[in-house]
């Protein structure tokens, strides 16, 4: 793993992951208090409309107690006779004037009220007053309850609540004399326009103790019955003091459950589940937003920083590679780095100072070494001239004396054409007409000197003769296959030269003796041979100059003679080498 990439998991781990876990543990503790917020604020519109609910029938019921101990209305229900004197007219007469004092007649949505009177003979009036049966047949009753209660009626497609209560004489208290009914419509009560305000998605309904529906936004639900398991999930709810979650007809909701003071009814708060938590939600996507962003940033900005900080380090691998490849920075060290340095940046500057010093000491060396090659090749070219020199120039004076005047003509030009290619000005460099002209010459004199019956097949691409190559490099090679391949002088030479598409080819191969492999290895251990030049020095020549790619191949095997492969460059010119 990189630097860099190791920078950034530290930073990762050390910041980003304690701001994620820290972000996440605000978002749950900020979601509890938007929760209980919530929550609070809906159980605060219910306990508003519960209030206010409250206080309309507290309100009605204040008008009923009134009525009932109105002497007027006393008077009505307990002397029928005297009612009967006065006549239908009368009668209907005073009962509205008794509740004429009820200034919000219209005002507070009284539909009607009406006296039901347990005496025999009652005069009813068609509005105000009527017997008794009536009421209980209304509602389908033997008896009605000796307590005030309400209903739910529906009158002329219209529903509405009724308030009925009994009507005790102020005579004698223990004696029931009649009912009042007070009939309003349902607005008068619920006031939800003003409790509902919070949540349009929020739904309050009104139930009796049955789960009756007494009141709920769709006026087509009031009359029936809500659903039990809100009744029962909301109750449950009031015990636990947590609002709970209920499903109806596959949708959830929330409910929160209020019962009223001195009147057997509930009130239920119903929110969809979504509505509660769309602030929640709605934070929750803001969040995750915000802390993607925030960690894309963070991850950019360690990227940028991992990178900046390992930046020289990636500076100096790369120099270190290049190096390593041999390639050297030709910059001094002094571009490479300015300003303030840090460690890394100290570092490499003083790697830049070193492998400048080092590409100093290779230069130097490898021109040393050149020089030294240079001298030792000059000398062993000396030792070559001297040697060669007083064998050939004794082989004359033996031609002479023997009266061979051709021969030693020949062997004079040969040796005179040898040397002018040995000297070439000094050059290290020569065509390849003049190098195999050399080494021609050089087996013309061998040839006469020895009387050797040998016999050599040149065959060379002509093309190759325009070229460039370095000196002296055939004729060593040549002795060797006389001198150690070729079984007394006996034998067949064949040299082959061949133009590649990327180098010059020469293979000299003889039918000679041949030898095993110590005998390969230690021909180019020698560093001379008896003419002066071995096989090592010519290889180390060849590489020196133009690289390891370039040199000499050896195969021989006892019995099968010896193979010599030169591979050299195509060398178009004698400069720059």
């Amino acid at each position: 793993m990189r630097i860099h990439q190791k920078l950034m998991l530290v930073f990762i781990g050390t910041t980003l992951l304690p701001i994620l876990f820290l972000s996440n543990y605000f978002f749950k503790q900020t979601s509890q208090l938007i929760t209980r917020f919530v929550s609070d604020s809906y159980q605060q519109v219910l306990t508003q409309s519960n209030s206010g609910i409250e206080y309309n029938i507290r309100f009605y019921e204040s008008i009923l107690d009134r009525l009932t101990v109105s002497e007027s209305i006393q008077s009505l229900l307990t002397d029928t006779e005297k009612n009967q004197q006065k006549g239908l007219l009368q009668v209907h007469k005073e009962i509205k004037e008794a509740v004429k004092y009820i200034e919000a007649y219209q005002a507070t949505d009284v539909e009607s009220i009406e006296f039901y009177s347990l005496g025999s003979d009652v005069i009813s009036d068609g509005r105000f007053l009527f017997p008794y049966d009536r009421l209980r047949r209304m509602y389908h009753l033997e008896s009605l309850p000796e307590q005030k209660f309400w209903r739910l009626d529906h009158i002329e497609g219209k529903n509405y609540y009724s308030l009925i209560r009994p009507i005790h004489s102020l005579k004698e208290f223990d004696k029931k004399i009649g009912y009042i009914k007070l009939t309003i419509e349902i607005p008068s009560i619920t006031t939800v326009k003003e409790t509902s305000s919070l949540d349009k998605m929020s739904t309050l309904i009104l139930t009796d103790q049955n789960g009756k529906i007494m009141y709920h936004p769709q006026s087509n639900r009031i009359g029936e019955t809500l659903a039990s398991e809100i009744v029962q999930l909301s109750r449950t709810s009031a015990q636990s003091g947590k609002e709970l979650p209920v499903t109806v007809d596959s949708n959830d909701y929330v409910t929160w459950y209020r019962k009223l003071e001195n009147v057997d009814w509930m009130t239920f708060l119903i929110v969809p589940k979504n509505a509660v938590e769309e602030d929640i939600s709605n934070m929750r996507r803001t969040t995750v937003v915000i802390s993607a962003i925030c960690a894309i940033v963070f991850v950019l900005l360690v990227l940028l920083i991992s990178r900046k900080m390992t930046k020289g380090i990636r500076r100096l691998h790369t120099k270190v590679s290049r190096i390593g490849r041999g390639v050297f920075d030709d910059r001094p060290p002094s571009m490479v780095m300015s300003g303030k340095l840090d460690e890394i940046a100290y570092l490499e500057r003083k790697f830049d100072h070193m492998t400048q010093n080092l590409q100093e000491l290779i230069h130097q060396n490898y021109v040393i070494k050149l020089e030294r090659r240079e001298m030792e090749i000059n000398f062993l070219q000396g030792q070559i001239d001297s040697h060669f020199l007083y064998n050939t120039l004794d082989a004359i004076k033996n031609e002479i004396d023997l009266d061979e005047k051709e021969n030693a003509t020949r062997m004079v030009v040969a040796l005179a054409d040898l040397f002018r290619v040995s000297v070439s000005k000094g050059k290290s460099v020569i065509r390849w007409n003049d190098e195999i002209m050399h080494a021609r010459h050089y087996l013309d004199i061998l040839k006469v000197r020895f009387d050797t019956p040998y016999r050599i097949h040149w065959n060379m691409d002509t093309r190759i003769y325009d070229y460039y190559t370095l000196k002296i490099i055939l004729q060593p090679i040549l002795e060797n296959a006389i001198k150690h391949g070729l079984k007394n002088g006996h034998g067949e030479i064949w040299i082959t030269g061949k133009l590649t598409s990327q180098a010059v080819v020469i293979q000299i191969m003889d039918n000679g003796a041949g030898m095993n492999q110590e005998q390969v290895d230690a021909v180019f251990s020698r560093t001379e041979s008896s003419s002066g030049v071995g096989l090592k020095n010519i290889r180390e020549r060849i590489q020196m100059y133009f690289g390891k790619q370039y040199g000499i191949c050896l195969k021989s095997a006892p019995d099968e003679g010896t193979e010599v492969t030169l591979i050299l460059p195509i060398l178009e010119s004698d400069k720059g080498v």
